[in-house]
């Protein structure tokens, strides 16, 4: 199976799950909100304490507990002169290790400026999803991010930011 199978697969499985539990949610609580994006305390080690919950009703926040996992023999792609290890894509829980490259959050504002949006300055009202990442957390190692209900661009994007750092071995799990 090609790479771009996988992520489809990947998202496509994540999405069927968050659909069906928003939906469970909505019958529970009218009153809930969808995607609700918090600043939260540092300790949580979100990138700039922002982090995306699943599912907000009544103050409590609910998060989908993903059942379904798209499995595979680890495979190995190479993206321009970045070779990867891929062995693992749980759409909500994708972690990118550089293994031979210090990283920093400031690698990643601009992506994550784009694909959390903050802001929210790409808001669709008419969209049932937000199309945007639930969380990024970085370490000098690499990233681990909830790509929530962000399309596959979103993580070729990140796979393009790392190269474009000079990263040459990506493992991603």
């Amino acid at each position: 199976m090609e790479f771009e199978d996988l992520l489809e697969l990947a998202r496509d499985s994540y999405l069927e799950q968050f659909a069906t539990f928003v939906d469970k949610q909505r019958t529970l609580s009218e009153k809930g909100t969808i995607e609700l994006k918090l600043e939260v305390p540092e300790e949580g080690g979100f990138y700039r304490n922002y982090y995306c919950a699943d599912y907000a009703t009544d103050g409590e926040m609910l998060e989908l507990q993903s059942e379904e996992e798209v499995t595979f023999d680890t495979i190995e792609v190479t993206l321009g002169d970045m070779d990867m290890v891929i062995s693992r894509l749980v759409w909500d829980d994708i972690t990118i290790k550089a293994g031979d490259k210090a990283v920093s959050g400031d690698d990643f504002s601009e992506w994550f400026e784009t694909w959390f949006d903050p802001e929210e300055t790409t808001f669709d009202p008419d969209t049932r999803f937000s199309a945007c990442i639930h969380s990024l957390r970085v370490d000098e190692a690499g990233v681990s991010v909830d790509f929530g209900t962000a399309p596959i661009t979103a993580l070729a994007d990140l796979l393009m930011r790392f190269e474009s750092l000079g990263c040459r071995a990506l493992s991603v799990s």
